[in-house]
């Protein structure tokens, strides 16, 4: 019934400063720009992932997050605080599960590293 993959889509206030930062921060591959009409997507590194991004005079920030999972949780958000990205409180530990970090992109849209925890 359903197609591999899935796209994202959120309101962004400036598209420019938006593409920087999926692009330089987080290092994903834009795959579409249309100033024109304000749209754009980026390939994340999960295949068949997009994240799409329309612009919008009223943005309402997304409390869901979209959530990348990551080898090595600490190494990972050091790297991207040291290229200016903001996280939200300490990483998290769910026993048995997962350690999360949760991070917002220039809208204040929600977005989370996870690394999930070994077997026992």
């Amino acid at each position: 019934m359903f197609k591999p993959g899935v796209t994202v889509w959120y309101s962004v206030k400036s598209l420019d400063q938006t593409i920087d930062f999926y692009k330089e921060k987080l290092g994903f591959e834009v795959n579409f720009h249309d100033p024109d009409t304000g749209m754009a997507m980026v390939n994340t590194n999960t295949k068949d992932c997009i994240i799409g991004f329309s612009e919008a005079e009223e943005v309402v920030p997304s409390t869901s997050s979209t959530v990348f999972e990551v080898y090595d949780i600490v190494h990972t958000r050091e790297l991207l605080e040291q290229r200016g990205v903001r996280f939200i409180g300490d990483t998290e530990t769910v026993p048995g599960m997962a350690k999360l970090a949760t991070f917002v992109d220039p809208d204040g849209h929600n977005l989370m590293l996870s690394e999930e925890l070994e077997s026992a």
